[in-house]
């Protein structure tokens, strides 16, 4: 055979080499990815998981179906997730009350540590302190002073083992104050009362409380993250207030059904941090305040396993399974 026939044939083997690589890359998706949002539309779930699906569909070339299940506390819809094949096309969004759960109930129809994988991370966004109007206690050195030394005070949660709920209490634990919780349907609600003056405080979102803080009808003493936010510069952080690590965050995560291969698992989180690097994603959150947060599988698996932990511990201090019975 002559070296140009072997020529030939070795460029034909590296064109054939290739074309398999970009087929295998290819591979995943090949249909439809449907992704699972345990709450109703229009909550922070589901508007990130929205963007999120629209970026990946734009970078696979595949469909992602945004399925809202609602009902039982995000229980229905994680449910359904951990019945589904574990091959990538099943996934789900689940938020920092997805390990608050597990820490103050015992009737869940699955096991949130053993059924799901984690795969990837997405972002976060501080909670906010927001008072009453006319607090005169407004900087949080004075607020911690003025919730210690009342017995008489509440503040609003979203009901127990909510993540008003979980800061309200840590918040208790932190400074040494007895403010009792009541609980609400939703932040709306909730925030109504605080703007009223019929409850001292709530702890929401920054995306709920934001609008109220500008227009003037919720005093923000601080927030939740460990450092200050763009959207509200001004407003300090409880850390910097003398509570060291005071962290409380509303997080977002995508989970698979429990079982999947390791390569599923790193590609999904691959096509998934290559979404939150891009200048939309990140100017999507910072609309709300909020920060994309790109990890690997495994440090999304070892974050998720820190809050279970942290969460369990609270709820115990708190008696919060007993509330919530």
């Amino acid at each position: 055979m002559s070296r140009m026939s072997l020529a030939k044939i070795g460029i034909a083997a590296g064109l054939t080499a290739a074309a398999a690589t970009t087929a295998i890359a290819q591979d995943f998706p090949n249909e439809p990815v449907t992704l699972t949002v345990p709450f109703s539309p229009g909550g922070s779930n589901d508007i990130v998981a929205r963007q999120l699906g629209l970026q990946l569909s734009e970078q696979w070339g595949q469909p992602v179906v945004v399925e809202n299940r609602p009902g039982g506390g995000a229980t229905i819809g994680s449910a359904y997730l951990a019945q589904q094949d574990p091959d990538g096309y099943n996934i789900m969004i689940a938020s920092v009350t997805f390990t608050m759960n597990a820490a103050v109930r015992d009737d869940l129809p699955f096991d949130p540590r053993a059924d799901f994988t984690p795969i990837a991370l997405i972002g976060q966004v501080p909670l906010v302190i927001g008072a009453k109007p006319d607090i005169e206690a407004t900087e949080p050195e004075a607020f911690f002073d003025y919730i210690r030394s009342n017995d008489d005070l509440s503040y609003g949660a979203t009901g127990v083992g909510s993540i008003q709920h979980f800061a309200g209490e840590l918040l208790n634990q932190a400074v040494g104050s007895n403010v009792q919780v009541v609980q609400y349907p939703g932040g709306g609600p909730a925030m109504t009362d605080v703007m009223g003056g019929f409850i001292e405080y709530s702890i929401g979102s920054m995306t709920q409380m934001l609008p109220q803080v500008e227009a003037g009808n919720i005093t923000p003493i601080a927030i939740t993250s460990l450092e200050r936010s763009d959207a509200m510069p001004d407003t300090p952080t409880l850390a910097e207030s003398g509570l060291d690590d005071f962290e409380v965050i509303q997080w977002w995560a995508i989970l698979g059904p429990a079982g999947m291969e390791q390569a599923r698992v790193d590609e999904l989180n691959a096509a998934i941090n290559e979404v939150l690097e891009t200048d939309q994603f990140a100017e999507f959150l910072a609309n709300d305040g909020g920060t994309p947060r790109p990890m690997s599988a495994q440090e999304t698996a070892d974050f998720m396993a820190m809050n279970f932990d942290r969460w369990v511990e609270v709820a115990e201090q708190a008696g919060m399974k007993d509330q919530a019975e």
